[in-house]
């Protein structure tokens, strides 16, 4: 046998194994949703660490057929990669790509076992079969829902893929114009065929290494949207809405940019509780963390503060804007009350607001003492109302 075919043969078995041993060592113990494709990267890389020996195997044993499934299994591998890179590389969610993209690799051994069909025509079915694989997987890549800008990592195996498509485009022509009936693996090897042998031998190898890098990236990402995500409303936590509206209050768009923050209390929040249950609760936190969302426009930001409480920065508000929208919110709540049992139970908000100027010299610590005191001038006098100066209020009246 070859010298040269024995080599780059078994290099890629070694490779692959090992490969394959990788996204098997980064998927133990963690949950498939949590790492999507990497089932199917690894099916697509051991397709191919079987499909390369055979090419070892003489065109004539069992009429061609040896060779015929070793083209299949190549193109399937592939197939199966660009399977995986759709489904990693897409939110939660999103529906699976289409099995399409196996086609060109199952209609391939056929066309090639057809009857009448010589060397030159299956080197050309092969490589069309394996460009019209790529098309299909990259068309799915691309439209696809994706709501996050792609990282650095996953815009390399990207890359590789379209590169792969090039090296078919190139070896199709060079078929066309120079027929040839089989690989040579010797001094005459065309610069086209060496690139296309080095492309398919290391194209798996580099596109996995960036795809399981791009993994762990989502991993992280996910990681840490849970860590400030609060987990039963799904806005930022305390600890993240803090982090992030300081690093806000840090920006100027120009120079008289007006911020103002937002503290939001549910009106008798403990006796729905008691009354009700936590589960009415829970629904009444529901509620308001979705007019919160509503209310949000450009970069503002809302979190849960803790228990009944919620904070909501304006960024970039005129005088007067936030008061007005926070009595947009707080009749928007009080509109939509909570059924349960046929009941309708209300609810209502008490909002304090403090206003402060964008910039390095905005305090945090005290737009929050400022907001929260006017929070308490809120309820004191008789809940459900917007407050954003310190005022005297007088007390209500009890029947």
């Amino acid at each position: 046998m070859d010298p040269w075919r024995v080599t780059f043969l078994a290099l890629f078995v070694l490779l692959c194994a090992a490969l394959a041993a990788l996204v098997w060592l980064v998927r133990r113990g963690e949950r498939v949703r949590e790492r999507p494709g990497l089932r199917e990267w690894g099916f697509g890389l051991a397709l191919q660490m079987f499909a390369w020996p055979l090419f070892a195997v003489p065109p004539s044993v069992l009429g061609g057929g040896v060779q015929a499934l070793a083209c299949g299994l190549l193109v399937a591998g592939h197939a199966a990669l660009l399977r995986a890179l759709a489904r990693g590389l897409h939110d939660r969610g999103a529906t699976t790509p289409s099995l399409a993209v196996y086609l060109p690799a199952v209609i391939l051994p056929l066309a090639m076992l057809w009857p009448g069909t010589h060397a030159q025509q299956h080197i050309a079915m092969f490589w069309a079969a394996a460009l019209l694989s790529l098309v299909l997987g990259l068309w799915a890549i691309g439209l696809r829902g994706r709501t996050q800008p792609r990282s650095g990592a996953e815009r390399v195996v990207i890359g590789i893929y379209v590169g792969a498509g090039v090296v078919c485009v190139l070896r199709l022509l060079e078929q066309w114009q120079q027929p040839q009936s089989g690989p040579a693996f010797d001094a005459g090897i065309t610069p086209a065929q060496q690139l296309a042998l080095a492309y398919f031998l290391l194209a798996p190898v580099f596109a996995t290494f960036a795809f399981v890098l791009a993994q762990l990236e989502r991993q992280q990402r996910l990681l840490e949207g849970l860590a400030a995500a609060d987990p039963l409303t799904g806005l930022d936590n305390r600890r993240a809405f803090f982090e992030r509206v300081t690093r806000r209050l840090a920006v100027s768009p120009h120079d008289d940019a007006l911020a103002a923050l937002l503290m939001i209390d549910v009106d008798g929040f403990k006796p729905v509780n008691d009354r009700h249950g936590h589960a009415v609760g829970d629904r009444v936190l529901g509620v308001v963390a979705g007019a919160l969302r509503a209310a949000l426009q450009g970069d503002d930001i809302a979190g849960r503060f803790g228990g009944d409480e919620f904070c909501l920065l304006l960024v970039d508000v005129s005088p007067g804007e936030a008061g007005r929208r926070a009595e947009r919110l707080r009749a928007a709540v009080a509109a939509h009350p909570v059924r349960v049992d046929g009941l309708q139970v209300p609810v209502t908000l008490s909002i304090g607001i403090a206003h402060a100027r964008q910039g390095r010299d905005a305090d945090l610590d005290g737009l929050l003492a400022t907001a929260d005191r006017r929070l308490y001038l809120a309820k004191r006098a008789g809940r459900d109302r917007v407050i954003d100066r310190d005022i005297e209020v007088e007390l209500p009246t009890r029947a």
